[in-house]
């Protein structure tokens, strides 16, 4: 295959001798093998180069940030842009070769299966957003202190009041939670801005990797925990976040009605890049899902209202979320384009001097907390169930019992004990 005689050329002392096609719905990948290691090559075509790029700096940036135990991050060996005709694309196109990613893609019903896996990606999450931001800022991406993300929000909501497809519910609703100025008043953190399945590994009840860190930039931790949201049921969200505070405790009151705030607007997102595309059904479906969100959130105004600030004892709860059933399932994400991805300088330099931290009041209606509940977790007000369907691995040249699952931590046996990991 072509592909592998030309990953063959980027690397010194690594001659392929099998390899197999990998699933992806954006590029070509194989794993390729010498029969002591393997390794994954991907081609990236011209409208998904950027994000290749991102993910490089993203993650050579990221790595010395974390701890020793975190879950693995890419490690990318090598990169080059070649002529697509070499590999049988139009184009030029960007191949890069890394690692695999240890463990097994995560699917949402792994959170039932093993539910040590909600404490676990509490713990990475939290890892992430506690990480150094200055590094990241010096890398050249983006970064967003709070006020620019309350008015980035504001002039979406702008935008999307334009096209006469959000109902005036959900608008009043969102401007009345915007102009809660205390809630917006937060330290910028990293933040990975792309969470779902297929950006987490599991094993055995614990998350071992983070990919797709092509949008990770310094900005909102309530981006992260909205997207934790929509993976989760209440009852395991409950638990995220207990774990999460228990790893991470931020000054910052106004964290829970924010999440609520990202988990629903992501909706109002998609309309926007669906009208950005052009694209008619897209809209139409943003739009029918926007009516939906209108019905389930009704008369109520409550984000995941934090009317008690940090740990202080309380018998009232934040209005729980709708179930993610009564919603239609969202329409494929239109928002990853390579302007998404690309790497912005950054304009504002990162000075945690500038962030001041209120601890007013913003409660609202409550209701009684059910006996034995944590008072102090959120919920979000509209939650969008998001599912994964995954494909099995189509092999070609390569007897698929030589694979195995590489589990990181057998990484401290001795040589002879180990076996070369899969993808």
């Amino acid at each position: 295959m072509r592909i592998t005689a030309v990953a063959a050329t980027l690397l010194d002392d690594f001659e392929p001798s099998s390899w197999t096609r990998l699933p992806d719905s954006d590029t070509d990948r194989i794993l390729i093998t010498d029969g002591d290691r393997s390794l994954v090559v991907t081609v990236a075509a011209h409208d998904r180069a950027a994000a290749a790029h991102a993910e490089h700096v993203a993650a050579t940036a990221l790595a010395p940030l974390l701890p020793a135990d975190a879950p693995r991050i890419p490690h990318i060996l090598a990169a080059r842009t070649i002529e697509g005709e070499i590999v049988g694309h139009d184009a030029d196109v960007t191949l890069t070769i890394a690692d695999p990613m240890p463990g097994l893609p995560l699917s949402t019903a792994m959170f039932e299966e093993q539910p040590a896996l909600v404490e676990s990606l509490a713990r990475t999450i939290a890892l992430i957003h506690s990480a150094d931001a200055g590094p990241i800022a010096d890398a050249g991406l983006t970064v967003e202190e709070s006020a620019e993300t309350r008015d980035r929000l504001l002039a979406d909501l702008d935008s999307a009041a334009a096209t006469g497809r959000v109902p005036s519910s959900l608008l009043s609703r969102w401007e009345t939670a915007l102009e809660e100025v205390t809630a917006w008043r937060f330290l910028p953190v990293p933040v990975h801005a792309s969470l779902g399945p297929d950006a987490l590994w599991a094993i055995d009840g614990e998350v071992v990797a983070v990919s797709e860190l092509a949008r990770l930039r310094v900005g909102d931790p309530a981006m992260d925990l909205a997207a934790v949201s929509s993976m989760l049921s209440p009852e395991d969200f409950q638990r995220f976040f207990r774990a999460y505070r228990a790893h991470r405790d931020p000054d910052d009151p106004g964290l829970r009605r924010r999440v609520g705030f990202h988990a629903e607007i992501t909706v109002l997102e998609w309309l926007l890049a669906a009208v950005a595309a052009q694209d008619d059904a897209a809209i139409d479906d943003a739009a029918d899902l926007l009516e939906a969100l209108a019905e389930v959130t009704g008369d109520s105004d409550g984000l995941g209202d934090d009317p008690h600030d940090g740990d202080s004892p309380s018998t009232e709860a934040p209005e729980t979320s709708a179930p993610a059933e009564d919603l239609p399932h969202p329409p494929e994400d239109p928002t990853h384009t390579a302007e998404d991805f690309t790497a912005e300088p950054d304009d504002h330099p990162h000075d945690t001097d500038d962030h001041t931290h209120d601890t007013a009041d913003l409660s609202h209606d409550t209701e009684e907390l059910p006996d034995g509940e944590n008072p102090e977790v959120f919920l979000p007000s509209a939650r969008i169930g998001a599912g994964i369907d995954e494909d099995a691995i189509a092999t070609e040249r390569l007897d698929t019992s030589e694979l195995h699952v590489h589990d990181p931590r057998e990484d401290d046996e001795s040589p002879e004990d180990q076996e070369p990991p899969t993808a």
